[in-house]
């Protein structure tokens, strides 16, 4: 009886281990994010990978693109999403990733000079009704683009932020928040900005089938784990 709820626990746990990297690349030879929309689940990873220029990914509602989260109806007393504007340096591709909290839509944008008007949107999970054709529609009418006073979310260290981001330092960090403030729908992923951390993102930007592998690995560990302690409550 022992060893059937234990063998039941370790494959539950297991299981739940999986999940999918997402990778995005900002700035490859144009003002866009590719690919530029998304359908993740629960747990899953999103990594922004920046390959030129100065650019950012900053979370808006639906109804107000080109501007910062928390200046919407929808996301007051909230911080949204924000890497700061990040330029890449020599031989270095700088990432900001972000985890999967729930299925909520996530719209961001650009908020470096006009880039928002230019087509520079992106949307994490569209919901009902939504079109990021309209997102975009709209956007380009816009005579303001506002990049968030405050940095949310993990931003790999090796890369210089823009002195036009109102509370960015001159170089980009990991930046926390509490998660009552933060946006439900994703959350910041904490790490040590070092060359380990930047080698451990890269590595899951390769391949999201890599990193599902990896964790699946790692669940198999818990599992042999867990029966083994089963196993010496029974003798």
């Amino acid at each position: 009886m022992k060893s059937a709820y234990l063998l039941s626990l370790a494959l539950s746990v297991g299981t739940s281990m999986a999940y999918t990297v997402y990778n995005v690349s900002v700035g490859e030879g144009a003002l866009d994010y590719t690919p530029n929309t998304i359908t993740a689940d629960v747990g899953d990873y999103v990594v922004f990978t920046f390959l030129s220029g100065t650019h950012g990914v900053a979370q808006a509602s639906y109804d107000s693109p080109c501007s910062p989260y928390s200046d919407s109806t929808e996301g007051a007393g909230k911080t949204g999403l924000y890497s700061g504007l990040i330029t890449p340096i020599r031989n270095y591709d700088p990432t900001y990733t972000i985890r999967i909290d729930s299925t909520d839509p996530i719209w961001f944008y650009c908020p470096e000079a006009f880039h928002c008007q230019s087509g520079m949107v992106g949307v994490i999970n569209p919901g009902d009704g939504q079109s990021l054709a309209e997102f975009n529609s709209v956007a380009e009418n816009l005579s303001r683009n506002l990049a968030p006073a405050v940095e949310f979310g993990n931003t790999t260290i090796g890369a210089t932020t823009s002195d036009a981001s109102s509370s960015s330092s001159s170089s980009s960090s990991s930046v926390s928040s509490t998660p009552s403030s933060s946006s439900s729908a994703a959350s910041s992923v904490a790490s040590t900005s070092s060359s380990s951390s930047s080698s451990v993102s890269a590595s899951a930007a390769t391949s999201s089938s890599a990193s599902a592998s990896n964790a699946n690995i790692a669940g198999s560990a818990v599992i042999l784990a867990v029966m083994a302690a089963g196993l010496r409550l029974l003798a």
